[in-house]
């Protein structure tokens, strides 16, 4: 298991992210993944236009996974329609 960071930028249209939120946690965690912080930064302004929407929810979770488990990660991730963007980054030890 591994160490990893996903800073993840959600639809700003939704009114509360909590459930979104609570999705992208049963994913980490259906694929044998342990959270163990996630932190909501709130709606923030996106530095380009994404879908032609200027704001999004920028979450940070940490969590444990297997290597091989993190490309099924983003290809669950991008299938959902409230995820604008991922990005997983490998946390040294």
């Amino acid at each position: 298991m591994r160490h990893y960071e996903m800073l993840t930028i959600l639809s700003a249209e939704m009114e509360e992210p909590k459930e979104e939120v609570e999705k992208i946690e049963e994913v980490v965690r259906s694929l044998g993944g342990t959270l163990s912080r996630t932190d909501v930064w709130g709606k923030r302004r996106l530095a380009y236009p994404i879908q032609k929407k200027a704001e999004g929810f920028y979450v940070l979770f940490d969590f444990t996974l297997l290597p091989e488990q993190t490309f099924e990660l983003k290809r669950v991730l991008g299938l959902r329609p409230d995820v604008y963007r991922q990005m997983i980054i490998l946390l040294d030890d």
